[in-house]
């Protein structure tokens, strides 16, 4: 509920409160100030200030609070209040009684929507000085537009529906009709269809070929791998070349098998790998010596 302070004697007062105030505490010309928003206002200027901001949107960090924040319960009693207003306005034979009440209930912020909730607040916020039978009639008048507001609802959405569903079956229609085509439209989809059909099988060949020239080439470095791995003997070569000439430095015997290896293999570059390979190749051989860089036979 909105609060003032009264700019003349610092009292706080609720905004019901405000009109005895000052026709009977202070008796001057009203002066308020909102104690939320810090806004001032003369005479009947707050009748119109029906809310305001909230002590926590109001104290709170900047940017803590989402912009654009919706209560539900605002929303709502919103919601009443313009009906409240729609009453008003579509009644214009309706009792001066009728409509003062109206008017005065417009200035509440917290207005129940329920007949024994609504009843007891007027009785209580009047002070009990209301006539109740009037009370009721203005709750059978509100009741009435609401609920005339609620059948015209559904009316227009069983409208809607209907409209709905009468685009749907339209749709269906088409379809059929479509599906109901001359037979030129027949024809050419039956070329189209060909026409797929053989674009598929070329590429359905093109993806045959490509998997058997990369079957092919895989068999090939297979075979390559299993020709340097099984014919070519780092060992068998050593024995020969040490057994040919006696002795030779380490160095020279190297190199020729290096070359024997290159030669047999068809690569044209030497690798640490195979360096190592040989050097791991000689060590295993039991009838070989490595002494001051020469290798020899041993008895």
């Amino acid at each position: 509920m909105v609060v003032f302070t009264c700019n003349h004697c610092g009292e706080s007062l609720q905004k019901p409160k405000v009109e005895k105030h000052y026709a009977f505490v202070c008796r001057r010309p009203k002066f308020l100030t909102c104690v939320d928003c810090f806004k001032d206002y003369r005479e009947d200027e707050y009748v119109v200030h029906t809310k305001c901001v909230t002590e926590e949107e109001r104290y709170a960090a900047k940017g803590s609070l989402p912009n654009g924040i919706v209560k539900k319960g605002e929303v709502k009693q919103e919601s009443w209040v313009e009906m409240v207003r729609s009453v008003m306005n579509k009644e214009l034979n309706m009792k001066p009684s009728h409509r003062n009440l109206l008017n005065k209930i417009l200035t509440f912020t917290n207005i129940p929507r329920k007949k024994p909730k609504f009843l007891n607040f007027i009785k209580s916020s009047s002070g009990g000085r209301v006539n109740m039978k009037e009370v009721e009639e203005v709750w059978d008048i509100i009741e009435k537009y609401k609920n005339e507001q609620s059948a015209n609802k559904s009316e227009n959405n069983t409208k809607n529906g209907s409209e709905s569903n009468a685009t749907i079956n339209k749709t269906d229609e088409l379809k059929k009709s479509s599906s109901k085509a001359p037979s030129d439209n027949t024809e050419l989809v039956e070329v189209e269809k060909q026409n797929s059909k053989a674009k598929r099988k070329n590429l359905d060949e093109d993806v045959t070929v490509s998997k058997k020239k990369i079957k092919l080439e895989e068999n090939s470095i297979i075979e390559e791998t299993q020709t340097e791995n099984e014919k070519f003997s780092f060992q068998d070569e050593i024995i020969r070349i040490v057994t040919s000439k006696g002795r030779i430095s380490y160095k020279k015997l190297e190199k020729k098998i290096i070359n024997a290896y290159l030669k047999h293999s068809g690569k044209t570059e030497v690798t640490p790998k195979v360096i190592k390979k040989f050097s791991k190749n000689l060590r295993k051989i039991s009838n070989i010596e490595v002494q001051d860089d020469y290798v020899s036979l041993t008895c």
